[in-house]
């Protein structure tokens, strides 16, 4: 599979090979998830970042009529939340829409 991450950040200027090098094992933990399975949920302590990798996902609040609101569609090389590490617990849940391939990438990973 290609690095969809590598080739989105490519877009904006080349890569040095260490950098593409870490990203290629970054994605290694790349699993499969169902569709319309939430990656995490409104209340949970985040730790890690979703990326998508490949299939679709969102980012919804549940409305206080119970209905669910979109917030935000995801596509293969969106990283799902990058602020999740300002916050305490999440405000919104991130599911998938259709069978995915995301990796979760650890704060610290993601920092170095």
């Amino acid at each position: 599979m290609a690095n969809l991450l590598t080739r989105k950040l490519e877009a904006f200027g080349p890569l040095p090979d260490a950098d593409r090098l870490l990203l290629d094992d970054v994605i290694r933990s790349a699993r499969a998830v169902g569709p319309r399975t939430d990656l995490i949920r409104e209340g949970d302590t985040p730790s890690d970042v979703n990326l998508i990798l490949e299939g679709f996902a969102c980012r919804y609040k549940v409305l206080p009529t119970g209905r669910r609101q979109i917030m935000a569609y995801l596509v293969p090389g969106d990283f799902c939340d990058l602020h999740v590490f300002i916050l305490k617990t999440m405000d919104h849940t991130i599911a998938t829409l259709s069978a995915c391939t995301v990796v979760k990438i650890p704060a610290r990973a993601f920092w170095s």
